[in-house]
């Protein structure tokens, strides 16, 4: 990512744009408090000393105000924070844990659209006669959506979610059935 200077005034002005007709945040330090960010770095960045890199501060950012100059740059930075070192016998490996391109706001956003894609299908299968739920029924295999909905519950809570991690192994039926009819 090229930090010139230009780029760094211009991340600065839209920050400050945006946060002078923003009302969720009251001040610049209530947002540091909520936002978890360090006083310094973003009063940096609003000034335009420095610009948002890292990935974590990004996404945070990204989500906090939805400007496009804080979008997670695809193929970008890993943070800092998501690297640590494991032992392997005697030599010392670093491991990433969080690649960028697997950031939990950018898959975050991609389920809650599918899930107003998918509630925008169902509503067709509400309105209409039972007959055509029927076709549903056959080409949707229940146990999938029991499964989608099990799991997207487990989600909201991590004790559920974790106990229920203990017991999932199940394929989706839909899943092996794309493959089949490919094949076929």
């Amino acid at each position: 990512m090229e930090s010139s200077s230009s780029e760094r005034e211009k991340e600065a002005a839209i920050l400050r744009e945006w946060f002078s007709s923003q009302k969720r945040f009251g001040s610049w330090d209530a947002m540091e408090r909520a936002l978890k960010i360090t006083k310094d770095y973003l009063g940096k960045i609003k000034r335009g000393e420095r610009r948002a890199v890292d990935p974590e501060l990004r996404a945070k950012l990204f989500e906090a105000t939805g400007l496009g100059v804080f979008k997670p740059i695809a193929g970008g930075f890993e943070s800092r924070k998501s690297q640590r070192k494991v032992h392997h016998g005697n030599q010392r490996i670093k491991e990433t844990t969080e690649q960028f391109e697997d950031y939990p706001i950018q898959r975050a956003t991609r389920i809650k659209t599918l899930l107003i894609k998918l509630v925008d299908e169902l509503e067709f299968f509400k309105r209409k006669p039972e007959l055509v739920r029927r076709v549903f029924r056959k080409v949707v295999p229940g146990e999938d959506v029991g499964y989608v909905t099990t799991l997207l519950r487990a989600l909201y809570d991590e004790d559920q979610f974790q106990r229920w991690l203990l017991f999932s192994d199940y394929k989706l039926k839909s899943r092996e059935k794309n493959v089949h009819t490919r094949k076929g």
